[in-house]
């Protein structure tokens, strides 16, 4: 591959040059204020899934992570507890209960 008029920039089809504004002695005059109100829309189904998500907190603040938790935890699964089949559909199904995914 060859490469040829590096830098040109009159050969790509396509630009062209755009001059700047030009500069006044004038300062920018400041712009009004739009009266405008945002509003927000939250539908039931939005509402439904908040409602899920912090049953889910309260469920989670309920059982604090200890060092000690983890530690069981982190037992049973080199202990292999987690291996079976009924035990990854048990987990699947409360992580999706949860609203993490």
């Amino acid at each position: 591959m060859r490469i040829t008029e590096v830098g040109r920039t009159e050969t790509a089809k396509g630009v062209r040059s755009v001059s700047p504004a030009p500069s006044s002695n004038d300062p920018a005059k400041p712009v009004s204020p739009v009266d405008c109100a945002d509003r927000v829309q939250i539908s039931d189904t939005g509402r439904a899934l908040a409602a899920r998500i912090e049953e889910a907190r309260s469920r989670t603040t309920d059982a604090e992570l200890t060092p000690e938790r983890i530690n069981e935890v982190r037992q049973r699964v080199l202990a292999g507890a987690y291996d079976s089949s009924a035990m990854v559909d048990r987990v699947a199904r409360r992580i999706l209960e949860s609203g993490d995914l």
